[in-house]
């Protein structure tokens, strides 16, 4: 799957869905030492498992790393099932 990953891939029309796709995979970058293409695929490989939309789920993983809450709470809970234990939750 990494050959999908490209940042010209992700949705056009919406910067904010982008950028916090984007940003959800620095989070994966930083606490997992991996690179993007890895760290894009275990959040659409994650997205794929718990039924949620992948850029909900980039929400959650980025409000679950800065201490905040998800306004989608079926991401907030695949979040932290997923990636909890990363950042002590």
């Amino acid at each position: 799957m990494a050959a999908l990953h490209s940042h010209t891939t992700h949705p056009s029309g919406t910067g904010t869905r982008t950028r916090i796709l984007d940003t959800a995979e620095g989070v994966l970058i930083g606490i997992r030492r991996i690179g993007p293409a890895d760290a894009f695929d275990e959040l659409v490989g994650a997205a794929r498992r718990y039924g949620v939309s992948v850029f909900a789920l980039a929400e959650a993983l980025v409000a679950l790393a800065s201490g905040n809450e998800a306004p989608d709470l079926a991401a907030a809970r695949a979040a932290r099932t997923e990636w909890g234990a990363l950042f002590g939750s």
